[in-house]
């Protein structure tokens, strides 16, 4: 039979963070940064006199605008401080100053840094959590600052995150993971954490932003064949068909290409033949829509499959030649490479 070919074109290396209006800030709001520290400190603080001081001196760092640099310094001590104090709003303030900061400036940190982030993390405030998820996320897109996440012990917050009651918790720490995954140093990691069960129940979320990141993440745990055996057995697959239909043109992409990648081993095959009977039919019409990345990721899994003689006899009863025949006539050399491949396939 033909070889089969694992997708590295399907990556998905970026994720949607937190509450748009609040913890995915793509501007700095020093005002607002200012108001959170200014008018009801005293109040907040009575006599915490280390906590005032570090919120006086926040809300003083902040005025100076992309000049400071908040991972290091007076800067990450005042909001170390923040993160440790047992006041609510406090906490919220610190969790809300590392998501803005870092939805601009995702630099390599220290550990100390991270370290905060995760403490924060942890809080018992599902707002406070919230603001610590988009933040970590954005930090997760800088190599480095992956490793160190690790290091700190993340992932155990992050399923943590994956189990909360809020969708905005669980989306950014599924898009987190999703980051973490894209490191092929991590994917052990990600897959020894415990973490696999929770994105696939959330890849099944009706939340489209949850749904959207936990496919991601899925789709980054493809890319071996150890760790997508891995995903088979935690029940993967039938979620992953399931997002063919999705409404979303993301989730559709990461969902196609993550079972393209599953297709490439005998093991996968055997499980998509016995337990998806619709699923030739579903990647048969796909190949007749767009966008174009969706036709050849169908069509390339199409091709993974058609490497078992069963799938292949199935294909050709299922009309895939005529579908196939006007791909190899696209402009564009992804659709003719793809559709070549799958016809040499099912031609053997």
């Amino acid at each position: 039979m033909g070889g089969s070919v694992s997708s590295t074109l399907g990556a998905a290396s970026c994720c949607s963070w937190g509450n748009s209006s609040s913890y995915a800030a793509r501007t700095h709001n020093s005002q607002r940064a200012t108001k959170d520290y200014g008018s009801e400190r005293q109040a907040l603080l009575g006599d915490r006199a280390h906590e005032r001081q570090a919120a006086t001196a926040l809300s003083r760092l902040f005025e100076t605008g992309s000049r400071v640099n908040f991972y290091e310094g007076d800067a990450l001590r005042a909001l170390t401080t923040l993160a440790k104090s047992d006041v609510h709003q406090l906490q919220l303030s610190a969790a809300t100053a590392f998501s803005e900061v870092s939805a601009y400036d995702a630099r390599a940190v220290s550990g100390e840094a991270i370290s905060t982030v995760l403490a924060l993390l942890g809080s018992a405030h599902v707002d406070v959590q919230r603001g610590a998820g988009a933040a970590l996320g954005n930090l997760a897109s800088n190599m480095e600052n992956k490793r160190l996440i690790v290091e700190k012990g993340g992932l155990q917050h992050l399923v943590r995150q994956m189990m909360s009651p809020s969708t905005d918790a669980q989306a950014n720490a599924a898009g987190c993971i999703t980051n973490l995954a894209a490191d092929i140093e991590l994917k052990n990691a990600v897959a020894c954490s415990g973490a696999l069960a929770p994105l696939v129940r959330l890849a099944g979320s009706g939340n489209l932003r949850v749904q959207r990141n936990a496919a991601g993440a899925l789709l980054n745990m493809t890319h071996t064949a150890e760790h997508r055996g891995m995903l088979v057995e935690a029940g993967a697959v039938a979620v992953l068909v399931a997002l063919l239909e999705a409404t979303d043109a993301d989730t559709r992409y990461y969902a196609v290409t993550a079972l393209s990648n599953v297709a490439a081993d005998e093991g996968g095959r055997q499980v998509l033949w016995s337990t998806e009977p619709t699923l030739v039919n579903l990647l048969v019409e796909m190949m007749g829509v767009t966008p174009i990345r969706i036709q050849a990721q169908a069509t390339l899994a199409l091709r993974n499959l058609a490497s078992d003689p069963r799938f292949q006899r199935y294909i050709v009863v299922r009309d895939a030649a005529p579908a196939l025949l006007p791909l190899l006539l696209s402009p564009h050399p992804a659709l003719v490479s793809a559709a070549a491949a799958c016809l040499r396939n099912l031609s053997i």
